[in-house]
């Protein structure tokens, strides 16, 4: 009976007796997402002006770059804006929440080119910049809300101001791919009475053009309105020629910033 319990006890030491160990697994560092429309905004801390970027920034993997149509505005002066430009084009990479992005901007004596570290917190990006023309500061890109809404505003010609500025009634849409479409109805104005739009949402500015009527519009966010410059072409049937400045707020749809 002693041997038979001794043999029991072994063979129930011999079962328990191995550990199972695990191996520690190292955590996945997720990388930060920087897709859609941004607003990049430039602080100089050397006493130079505000910059505002404009852009919709697409990612492939850790690597990722503005539209071609970006809109560098200093200051966020609708006459100073410069687009359509490959060499404004931002372009960047991501490791984990670090973001790393580059851009040249437009400049009058010689090319600028813009070094710009950060990280992500979210769709937020933030950090630091230097350039190569001496300047340093601080950087912000948000994620800016799409156009689909109602907006109304007035502007007034530059080349031949009214004592009583027109007013615009604009209805937007926009799709996934950034592209816009619309209609205004205009009153007061002696040459156009309505618009017919087509164009893009670039970051949390616009473009829109009229074919037909030979009209462009740039627009930029100006707190919860949005400031805007428009120009006939000499062509135009109405309105040759005219090129003015506005401003509309929006009544109804989203409105993120």
């Amino acid at each position: 009976m002693k041997k038979l319990l001794l043999f029991a006890l072994l063979a129930a030491g011999c079962g328990g007796g191995y550990l199972t160990t695990s191996t520690p697994t190292t955590p996945v560092t997720q990388n930060a997402i920087v897709t859609g429309q941004y607003d990049v905004v430039l602080t100089s801390t050397n006493g130079h002006s505000m910059t505002n970027i404009y852009t919709n920034f697409t990612q492939t993997g850790t690597t990722f770059t503005g539209s071609p149509d970006t809109l560098v505005c200093p200051s966020n002066d609708l006459l100073q804006c410069k687009s359509n430009d490959a060499s404004i084009t931002p372009s960047g990479t991501v490791s984990g929440q670090n973001v790393t992005m580059m851009i040249s901007l437009p400049s009058t004596t010689r090319a600028d080119t813009l070094t710009m570290v950060g990280s992500a917190t979210g769709p937020k990006l933030a950090g630091t910049y230097t350039d190569s023309l001496g300047d340093a500061g601080t950087w912000t890109a948000l994620a800016a809300g799409t156009f689909s809404g109602t907006y109304s505003g007035t502007f007034n010609s530059t080349s031949n101001p009214l004592p009583i500025a027109p007013t615009i009634l604009m209805t937007l849409g926009q799709d996934g791919r950034f592209n816009l479409t619309g209609t205004a109805t205009i009153m007061n104005s002696p040459c156009i009475s309505s618009l017919t739009f087509s164009g893009r949402a670039i970051g949390g500015a616009l473009s829109l053009t009229d074919g037909a009527s030979g009209a462009a519009i740039i627009g930029v966010p100006n707190g919860k309105s949005f400031n805007f410059r428009y120009n006939f072409a000499p062509t135009a049937a109405n309105c040759a020629g005219d090129f003015g400045l506005g401003t509309v707020s929006i009544t109804s749809g989203p409105f993120d910033y």
